[in-house]
């Protein structure tokens, strides 16, 4: 019950409110979005609450916890209050707070002169409906940042005949009197209150996590939200695009402390976050520097679970300057955690295992150095799905043995093939319209181990023929190099091994590359 006590409900009328906003009661701080409610939107909101509807409550947070806010709301610049503690914040509500407080202060100065004349709302009383000031020309009308001013409004009154005047004074009474929800929250922990906040449902969108550190750790020169979004903005330049901002933030997280929970972040000290913030831009290049230039793999959608960017940001934000030893162990690391599937389940406890791993490597151990880790053969029989964790797996194996044009014998492209996501970039060696012809079907002929890599166009070319038959288009002086390039086993290069076989022979040539990538973390 103690707990309980700690959301207190309250219904002040709205004109308190509104007082309370104009005394710097309430403040809003920086992480709010900005305004972006329609003209429709408006009229709604003051529609609603004239007819005594429920438009939803507001949230504010009551707390000791000092955040950069506002210093006006909706460009409407509020008096300079002193700076008391505890203090009420809007945290969900804000469009509707900020709309009520334009719309009945919009001949008030402001920063914003477009914004306050879409708040130029007029009651047309002949009508009895709300209408933009702009609209209302040549008609009966009062503008509704008059009536909750009891001067202005004894001013105006006289323009009206006296039945207007009487739904004019049933309208400043239904909002002076309309009772607003308050849910305030207080006594709250960082992680408590960005708990409520991911639960909330309301018309309007609700806030993250990072929306609120960004209020915690807020400073002239250090915005968290712009500098996520700047990185994402420069991931994608290089073509990962794919990595996320709860991606990111649960990287910050592991680097920070050791937690892949960004929810853990609401709780760590600012200067901390900052400074693990510069370290994150660093390490993050660092492990897609990595996965480019020693796996070959342009696109976090190549790598098998993406979660597994988390350690190897983990490890270069630990190592900057990684000796030849550290870095052999972070490469077993991927092979022994991409070939044994080893993230398919339980995957944030061994995230968690392998940070505390990571952490020995800096230490100078070699916890990789595991000669118990067998890759399974099932991995390279399993059906061919581009977008399986089995298919990413064996791609990236396959991306080591450095792949050769069937026709040209030039090497492929991995820069486009494993930055693209099509599945035209793969063949089937043992084409699937030639298989069934010989009454082996999709099931069987659509398998891992019948996959290599080779460009749209060759695919095309070589189309549905058999084996045998464009074996004999490959270049005759390089088909060693091609041919051991695809893993294709030296009794099948005739094309005339049986696909039982075929697929027999190249798995275990698969299971075997694979099995030194674990052991010895390179080819």
């Amino acid at each position: 019950m103690a707990a309980a006590t700690k959301i207190t409900p309250s219904s002040p009328r709205l004109a308190s409110l509104l007082s309370d906003v104009e005394r710097g009661n309430i403040k809003i701080p920086v992480f709010q979005r900005q305004y972006i409610w329609t003209d429709e939107q408006i009229i709604s909101l003051l529609d609603s609450i004239y007819r005594g509807y429920p438009v939803g409550s507001l949230l504010m947070w009551s707390t000791k916890v000092e955040l950069k806010h506002e210093r006006n709301v909706g460009g409407f610049k509020l008096p300079e209050t002193p700076e008391d503690y505890p203090v009420n914040y809007i945290l969900d509500g804000q469009q509707r707070l900020t709309t009520l407080y334009g719309v009945f202060n919009s001949d008030q100065n402001t920063a914003d002169v477009e914004l306050a004349g879409r708040f130029n709302i007029c009651y047309l009383p002949e009508e009895d409906i709300f209408a933009h000031n702009s609209a209302t020309a040549n008609k009966d009308r009062i503008q509704l940042n008059k009536i909750l001013d009891t001067t202005k409004l004894l001013a105006e009154l006289p323009k009206f005949k006296d039945e207007q005047k009487a739904k004019i004074a049933k309208l400043t009474e239904a909002f002076k009197d309309y009772e607003f929800p308050i849910v305030t929250i207080r006594e709250r922990s960082n992680k408590e209150v960005c708990s409520i906040f991911q639960r909330i449902n309301s018309s309007g969108t609700p806030l993250s996590s990072m929306e609120l550190l960004t209020a915690w750790t807020w400073s002239d020169k250090f915005d968290l939200r712009r500098e996520i979004e700047s990185l994402l903005d420069k991931l994608a330049d290089k073509g990962y695009e794919k990595i996320d901002q709860p991606l990111l933030m649960r990287m910050l997280a592991s680097i920070t402390i050791g937690s892949i929970d960004e929810n853990d972040l609401v709780d760590v000290d600012p200067d901390t976050l900052v400074d693990g913030v510069s370290n994150l831009k660093n390490a993050v290049f660092a492990a897609v520097d990595f996965l480019e230039g020693q796996l070959k793999i342009k696109n976090i959608v190549f790598v098998p679970f993406p979660i597994m960017i988390i350690p190897i940001v983990h490890f270069y934000a630990k190592i900057k300057k990684p000796t030849a030893n550290q870095f052999l162990q972070l490469k077993k690391w991927f092979w022994q955690c991409a070939l044994t599937q080893r993230y398919k389940a339980g995957t944030n406890r061994l995230v968690l295992e392998d940070l505390s791993k990571m952490q020995l490597v800096f230490n100078g151990e070699t916890p990789f150095d595991d000669t118990k880790v067998v890759v399974k053969e099932s991995v390279f029989k399993s059906s061919w799905r581009i977008n399986s964790t089995s298919a990413k797996a064996a791609l990236c194996l396959m991306a080591q043995l450095r792949p050769k044009s069937f026709l040209t014998g030039s090497d492929v492209d991995l820069g486009s093939v494993l930055s693209a996501y099509n599945a035209r970039q793969f063949h089937h060696i043992y084409p699937k319209a030639h298989l069934n012809s010989q009454g082996i079907y999709f099931h069987e002929a659509n398998i891992i181990s019948n996959i290599c890599f080779l460009s749209a166009s060759e695919n095309n070319a070589i189309s549905d023929k058999a084996p045998e038959q464009y074996f004999k288009d490959i270049p005759k002086d390089q088909a060693g190099a091609i041919f051991d390039a695809a893993l294709i086993p030296k009794v099948a290069r005739d094309g005339k091994l049986s696909f039982e076989d075929f697929i027999e022979l190249r798995t275990k040539e698969l299971t075997r590359i694979g099995q030194l990538l674990v052991e010895q973390g390179t080819l």
